[in-house]
C-alpha cells in the first residue's frame, strides 16, 4: 500500500523534534538573549503620574463598556430562550 514512506518520515520527524525540545534549556535561551541584546533585565518606559492616571481611567472605561456589552448579550440570549421555551410549551 502506498504512503508508508511518508508516514515513516512523519514519525521520525516528530521523534527528532521531541528530542530537540528536550535538549532546549532556559539557560541557553537566557544566554542567547544576553548575546543579542547585551542585557538580561527588562526595561520599562517611565510614565508620569498624570499619564498613568489617564491610562487607568481609559482602562476602567473600556472595562465598563465591555461589561455592558456582556450584560446585554446575556439579556438578549435569555429573552430569546424564554420566547423559545414559551413557544415550545404552547405547541
Amino acid at each position: 500500500m502506498g504512503g508508508e514512506g511518508s508516514m515513516a518520515h512523519a514519525v521520525v520527524s516528530s521523534r527528532e523534534n521531541r528530542k530537540l525540545l528536550k535538549r532546549r534549556k532556559f539557560k541557553d535561551t537566557k544566554a542567547l538573549m544576553k548575546y543579542h541584546s547585551g542585557k538580561t533585565e527588562l526595561e520599562f518606559k517611565e510614565v508620569t503620574p498624570e499619564e498613568l492616571k489617564r491610562i487607568k481611567t481609559d482602562i476602567r472605561l473600556r472595562a465598563k463598556k465591555e461589561a455592558k456589552k456582556v450584560a446585554l448579550v446575556y439579556i438578549f440570549v435569555s429573552v430569546v430562550l424564554l420566547i423559545l421555551i414559551l413557544f415550545l410549551l404552547n405547541n
